[in-house]
């Protein structure tokens, strides 16, 4: 009976933790766990290289931003010591390249398996072990010219218990973007990105993340690439150079591929 209740108690074990995988999967957060079965990306791999771990580094709009762990486990087990046993803490662990897939394409990697599991961290930690280095949070103390109205919008954004919350953050980020913040216009370019409390509008999401761009933002350069391949009438090499002649220190690395196994 002991051994029938554990049985028992692992099935449903997993069955929740898949059900929550799905869901994961179908609303992605910067900063979630994937567990992938490389097998399914890369036929060439040695005997005990099967699985990896992979990081949501970035969304814009539909397009979700991995980076790979520098490791492959023979294992699911080992792959989750890895975290247990706090490699991921380190900034050298994931590689640099960044690899874009569409939602859609993430989900059918869920289905045909290659995602086999996704955690989303607590506090940036995963089975009790932080999954990037720690950083302090953001002092609103120190005044910069948006920050107060940035941080409010994420408040509002984050709050699941105010249903005109979506809404007020919206009004922060435009005020925070306005003032010149570029994290508060990044974020106002993925609310038009996405249509949240606004219409959806690939030409204001450009404008907002151009004008963090203009402040050396690599995040938002990076952002204004991927917008700019979904826009027939943006041109990616006269944003450079518009950027490089506004003084913008720039260093294009190249662009990242979709579906790549490297």
């Amino acid at each position: 009976m002991l051994v029938a209740s554990l049985i028992a108690f692992k099935y449903q074990q997993h069955h929740v933790e898949q059900s929550l995988t799905e869901q994961l999967v179908l609303s992605p957060k910067i900063d979630d766990i994937y567990f992938l079965d490389f097998r399914l990306f890369n036929e060439s791999l040695r005997p005990k290289e099967k699985y990896r771990i992979a990081k949501v580094f970035d969304i814009t709009g539909d397009i979700i931003t991995l980076r790979y762990g520098d490791l492959l486990f023979p294992s699911k087990h080992k792959a989750a010591d890895s975290i247990r046993f706090g490699q991921l803490r380190y900034n050298e662990y994931f590689q640099p390249e960044r690899f874009n897939f569409s939602h859609q394409e993430i989900q059918a990697l869920r289905n045909a398996g290659a995602i086999y599991l996704v955690k989303r961290p607590w506090q940036n930690k995963v089975f009790g072990n932080f999954i990037s280095p720690a950083t302090p949070p953001e002092n609103s103390s120190s005044f910069i010219l948006g920050k107060k109205e940035y941080l409010s919008g994420v408040a509002y954004f984050e709050d699941p218990y105010d249903e005109q919350g979506l809404h007020k953050a919206f009004q922060y980020f435009t005020q925070s973007a306005t003032l010149g913040f570029p994290k508060g216009q990044i974020r106002l370019a993925q609310m038009y990105l996405e249509g949240l409390a606004t219409d959806k509008n690939l030409d204001l999401a450009l404008y907002w993340l151009q004008q963090a761009a203009l402040q050396s933002n690599k995040r938002a350069i990076i952002k204004y690439g991927i917008v700019c391949q979904q826009v027939e009438s943006c041109n990616l090499v006269d944003f450079y150079q518009f950027l490089i002649e506004s003084g913008v220190n720039l260093k294009v690395r190249e662009m990242p591929v979709k579906l790549s196994s490297s």
